[in-house]
């Protein structure tokens, strides 16, 4: 019986090779905080697809249920650290959907308005957020959990003073 010879092993390439940078990024936690957005955004999307909305237009309507009387447009641009025609089409299709409405401001008659409808299912996001949570924190102790929402809190009350 003849043996075939071994393949040697592939030599590593230029992109398995860990430079003094990569090194350094590894050690970062900033690196760890973007990984843990993207994903998070992909996993939250998934999630949400099924009831018709992303992540970005779930955030929207997360900011008006912090504000009962509606937010203008240009508010919840700058509160979504983007621009205001990208919240336009937001809000044209949250309005069709029957989740948001814009009405008259009551502090500018030539100004819009938004604030979520009345008849807004919200219900069917939070539960996408609860089961979210359960997911991805909910082997942690409660101890663990504080811990976490401490480190989190610091780092986004940094993150905020920062961008004043």
């Amino acid at each position: 019986m003849t043996r075939k010879p071994s393949t040697p092993p592939a030599s590593p390439g230029p992109r398995s090779r860990k430079t003094p940078a990569h090194a350094r990024l590894d050690a970062l936690v900033v690196t760890r905080l973007w990984a843990l957005q993207l994903a998070f955004q992909a996993r939250l999307d998934r999630a949400l697809a099924g009831l018709g909305l992303t992540s970005a237009g779930f955030r929207l309507v997360g900011e008006l249920m912090n504000a009962p009387t509606g937010l203008k447009q240009r508010e919840l641009a700058q509160r979504l650290g983007v621009k205001p025609p990208t919240v336009s089409v937001a809000i044209s299709k949250l309005e069709a959907a029957g989740v948001v409405e814009r009405v008259d401001d009551r502090d500018d008659s030539r100004a819009w308005s938004v604030r979520l409808s009345p008849t807004a299912p919200l219900a069917p996001g939070v539960h996408v957020l609860e089961a979210l949570e359960r997911d991805l924190v909910g082997s942690l102790t409660a101890k663990d959990r504080r811990a976490l929402l401490n480190l989190l809190d610091h780092v986004t009350t940094r993150l905020s003073r920062s961008t004043a």
